[in-house]
């Protein structure tokens, strides 16, 4: 269990920063109507830590903060979907990579703690 939560916590780590950095750089028109662009390089910063909390704690020993990075990611791309309103593929791209958060939250909190 440990190895398969490490798994997903990388792989959503390199997902949600790879995301993160996406929003930073290419920020659709559409969205401005929606939030300020401020608010929305805010949001892009917010996932990249958030993707980063997903993996450096448990190499420096700070593995409590695994599960509340988790939740967060999950937290903020449901946000983040809400605002925007995807279709249904697009909504896929959310909502797998939201429950995979929360099962790793889970995971870490529960199932497999360090």
């Amino acid at each position: 269990m440990n190895l398969l939560l490490w798994v997903l916590q990388i792989l959503l780590g390199l997902y949600y920063l790879m995301g993160g950095q996406w929003m930073l750089k290419n920020i659709p028109k559409a969205w401005l109507k929606i939030l300020p662009k401020p608010v929305w390089l805010a949001i892009g910063w917010l996932q990249i830590l958030l993707a980063l909390g997903l993996v450096l704690p448990g190499l420096f020993g700070k593995t409590q903060l695994i599960p509340i990075a988790a939740i967060g990611v999950a937290v903020e791309t449901l946000f983040v979907a809400v605002l925007t309103k995807p279709k249904f593929k697009g909504l896929l791209w959310v909502l797998i990579p939201a429950i995979l958060s929360l099962f790793v939250a889970y995971g870490r909190s529960m199932l497999s703690p360090f």
